[in-house]
């Protein structure tokens, strides 16, 4: 499998070729947006993707696993 990733003018594009007649090409895009809590989001769900197909295979139970999620940094002050 050759996986294959570039960027587009409004985001990223993941390219993966399984190498097989049996399976084609396919693409997957991360689109960029002008509102930053969306694009954190946006980028969190392309990440998630990326872990659920093509990931190791985990569970709670596992020693060691990879978990996306999304918080706030360390030194943001929530506005009162």
């Amino acid at each position: 499998m050759k996986i294959e990733i570039r960027n587009a003018l409004n985001g990223v594009v993941l390219n993966i070729d399984r190498e097989s007649l049996e399976q084609h090409a396919e693409e997957i895009v991360y689109q960029t947006t002008d509102d930053p809590d969306a694009e954190v989001e946006a980028f969190a769900d392309f990440l998630r993707f990326l872990l659920e197909e093509y990931g190791p295979v985990s569970s709670r139970y596992s020693p060691k696993r990879i978990h996306v999620i999304v918080e706030p940094g360390d030194k943001y002050e929530s506005p009162a």
